[in-house]
């Protein structure tokens, strides 16, 4: 969780007014990483929380900070684990199954929740929101992005994802890895700087989530696809009972912020 010296200087979430953004984002991560820590104990494993800015230090750019999550793969200090999890800090844990157990049983160098398997629920009719599979113009948008940066465009299926997409791209709030994995990523993925700074259409385009989809198709790694409910977004959905036994909750946007500590003030979560 790195809010960055200038994280104030976008003004607060439009959603809470009353507050400085950066208030915001610590209250969230906080309750996030309390959660963690309870399912990490509860599973055995080793929980860290991590407010500091590491390989993109130094490093400028309106997405800069969501390339963080590469750490993940570059900072030698998690090679001594077998497995990683890795979770945004705006994700509240609401389960105490083992996702580590699926992982290994699925034999696969990573796991993760295909974008093509996240339906919008409640009065939203059950729509995918993968935009580029019916907007000619963000297929066309990411297309040039990936042919700019020498990334070849992969379908969903070709991925083994269950659900269709005309790009793979896996939601990397959630994503697990094997020792293994992570350090041949670490010899094969090419730099995501260049990636960062490459002119794309959309902001979404620069961030971490498409460059690391497009190097784990680039590179053929294996991927256990999960299911949405370990990385399912409760203000999609109208009502809690809709989503009160999904295991891992992600609050994304600047609503969502406001909805995660709504829903902790109203007691909905189940182990924090």
């Amino acid at each position: 969780m790195i809010t960055g010296p200038d994280c104030d200087s976008r003004g607060p979430i439009e959603q809470i007014p009353d507050r400085s953004r950066s208030s915001v984002y610590r209250e969230v991560a906080d309750l996030s990483a309390h959660s963690f820590r309870k399912y990490a104990n509860k599973l055995g494993c080793q929980h860290h929380y991590s407010k500091k800015q590491v390989i993109t230090e130094g490093i400028e750019g309106n997405t800069v900070l969501l390339f963080e999550v590469l750490r993940i793969i570059y900072d030698d200090m998690y090679d001594e684990f077998d497995n990683l999890l890795f979770c945004d800090t705006d994700i509240i844990c609401n389960t105490e199954e083992d996702i580590f157990a699926l992982h290994v049983e699925s034999g696969k160098e990573v796991s993760g929740i295909c974008e093509s398997s996240i339906f919008i629920g409640g009065d939203k009719g059950n729509q995918s929101y993968n935009s580029w599979d019916y907007q000619h113009s963000k297929f066309d948008a990411i297309a040039e992005k990936y042919k700019l940066n020498d990334i070849p465009i992969v379908t969903a299926e070709d991925m083994g994802a269950p659900h269709p997409s005309k790009v793979f791209t896996m939601n990397t709030g959630v994503h697990v890895w094997t020792k293994e994995a992570r350090l041949r990523a670490r010899e094969v993925f090419d730099d995501w700087l260049p990636y960062m700074e490459s002119e794309g259409q959309d902001f979404w385009l620069n961030n971490d989530q498409p460059f690391i989809s497009g190097q784990l198709a680039k590179y053929g790694f294996t991927i256990n696809h999960l299911d949405q409910s370990w990385n399912d977004s409760p203000p999609h959905y109208g009502k809690w009972e809709e989503w009160k036994d999904q295991k891992f909750l992600h609050y994304t946007g600047g609503f969502g912020k406001k909805h995660l500590l709504d829903d902790y003030r109203e007691g909905r979560f189940k182990y924090i």
